[in-house]
């Protein structure tokens, strides 16, 4: 297999729109899932500022998993509905054994919580070690999706290493620490933030600079004809290879495979056939036919921790719109995950400690947590989660006690943010690939980096999506009560190990002493 595993490496490098069917008789016995071959895909989507209690109204007891028809869903988290049965909720997981004082109670809350997610590492400790200021260190440990680049091995690089990016257009005061705490999730070393981009531009530019390019905007007749003739007189030299180790499958598999085998002879010889015709408008031939999107507007970077844009505040371009830059971004994750130009991303749907205005929610989603309709009426996110709600660190009835139920305006941002990472699952998830569709063959993890409106680091609120078979799908697992809880470092460390299978021996800090351990009641 060896062998066929460079060749479809090659035609990955070449663009040609092909993919090896799954062969059970040449499948590793010890294989947990996935087939062979498939791109393995990391997408890590937060939010900030914690959920509120609904999101959690739905959660099993201590200690206890429900799955199928008892697995229901949230009402925060409803427009995850049609990949209900490629979700997995985890509750009660913490992120604070890195702390020094070893308890889930963060200050300054934002800033060290929001370093920690990808990391797992106490960023202030660091700065307090090397003897810093505080208020102006950038220092952390290395973030779980840099690992995956560095570590994943030549079979699943790509042109992009990695794509940060982000919806932040009023990030706020940063807890007094370096934009890096509120603006980044990935560390490429512990002093190499990777700052995420909000502008579309940018990001597009980027993917294009990159090969994902089809029928390029301005692009005229006679180049994208010279263009086709050369991806098609490259594809055809390539499927004359593929073709001659397809045929030499036929003698090395069992007689059920040998007709899949034929089938996949079949398919290449129609390819071939096709590779012949010169098509003006021929998209990118990447191993899920790359569609880019036209050239998005330019969205600024805000200019100052007090400053950035609200809805319908003027960029230069016209009144900017939340929504509008939402699904620009998710159409931008989509294009780069087509065109195989990057397969780790990290997207936050809003920088840590956020300020917006969310003006953009409209009445559908209000209606989800029961929130009237007011047309343009502002919710501010930060003043919101200050605002009503309590949620106890007591337990009653296998649960964290609710002392007060979280305000409504709290409740509708968290739904609209959900609905974003929910529209991005339904989008990949209709794009078929190999033996499921692309987001079966992902991980795509949404959370966020603290629980709700106490600002702690414990019971984080998360969700997993896809799995390549690894994950359980269409459950609920729920983990123990603050000092029986699990931690977030280990659920890093599974993803590592049981879907990527990098041998990784350790990932994050636990000043308890504490080694990793797999998070083994969410693995099939």
């Amino acid at each position: 297999m060896k062998r066929l595993m460079t060749r479809r490496n090659l035609l990955r490098g070449a663009g040609v729109c092909l993919a090896l069917p799954f062969l059970e008789s040449l499948a590793p016995r010890s294989a947990r899932g996935g087939e062979p071959g498939t791109p393995k895909r990391f997408l890590l989507c937060t939010f900030p500022n914690g959920a509120p209690h609904h999101w959690w109204e739905t959660a099993p007891a201590f200690g206890k998993t429900l799955k199928g028809a008892d697995f229901k869903l949230p009402r925060v988290l409803e427009h995850f509905a049609p990949v209900k049965s490629k979700m997995l909720m985890i509750s009660r997981l913490g992120n604070y054994t890195w702390s020094t004082e070893q308890h889930p109670y963060i200050e300054p809350s934002h800033s060290r919580l929001g370093a920690a997610l990808s990391t797992c590492v106490d960023a202030d400790q660091l700065g307090r070690e090397a003897r810093q200021d505080l208020g102006e260190w950038v220092g952390n440990g290395v973030s779980v999706d840099q690992l995956i680049v560095q570590k994943a091995g030549p079979e699943q690089a790509t042109r992009i290493p990695s794509l940060q990016t982000g919806l932040g257009v009023k990030p706020g005061f940063f807890d007094q620490r370096s934009y890096a705490y509120n603006q980044v999730l990935s560390w490429k070393s512990p002093r190499e933030p990777l700052k995420r981009s909000v502008n579309p531009k940018a990001v597009f530019d980027a993917l294009v600079g990159a090969g994902a390019v089809g029928s390029v905007p301005g692009q005229s007749d006679e180049q994208a004809r010279i263009e086709a003739e050369r991806r098609a007189a490259t594809e055809k030299s390539v499927i004359d290879g593929v073709l001659a180790d397809a045929n030499s499958l036929m003698n090395r598999v069992g007689s059920d495979d040998r007709k899949i085998v034929q089938q996949y002879l079949d398919s290449l010889r129609e390819i071939e056939k096709n590779a012949t015709r010169v098509q003006s408008t021929m998209s990118p031939q990447m191993g899920l036919g790359c569609s880019p999107i036209s050239q998005p507007g330019v969205v600024p970077e805000p200019p100052g921790q007090a400053e950035g844009l609200n809805e319908n505040d003027n960029t230069g371009a016209g009144p900017y719109k939340h929504e509008d830059h939402a699904k620009v971004m998710i159409d931008l994750i989509v294009m780069a995950i087509q065109c195989d130009v990057t397969r780790v991303i990290t997207h936050m749907h809003d920088d840590m400690r956020s300020e917006f205005e969310y003006r953009c929610i409209p009445e559908d989603v209000r209606a989800k947590v029961g929130l009237a309709y007011r047309r343009e009426a502002s919710l501010h996110f930060h003043s919101s989660q200050h605002a009503a709600g309590n949620l106890d660190r007591a337990t009653q009835d296998g649960k964290y006690k609710i002392i007060a139920q979280s305000n409504l305006d709290y409740a509708a941002i968290n739904c609209w943010l959900n609905q974003k990472s929910a529209q991005l699952a339904q989008r990949l998830d209709a794009i078929p690939e190999g033996d499921g569709t692309v987001l079966d063959h992902c991980v795509m993890v949404h959370m966020s980096e603290m629980r709700s409106h106490d600002h702690d680091g414990y019971d984080l609120p998360i969700v997993l999506l896809g799995g390549d078979g690894v994950f359980l799908n269409d459950a609920h697992v729920a983990y123990g009560a603050l000092g029986s809880d699990r931690q977030l470092r280990d659920l890093w460390f599974t993803i590592m190990n049981q879907y990527y299978g990098l041998g990784v021996s350790s990932f994050g800090e636990d000043r308890r002493g504490v080694p990793n351990a797999l998070l083994e009641e969410i693995l099939r």
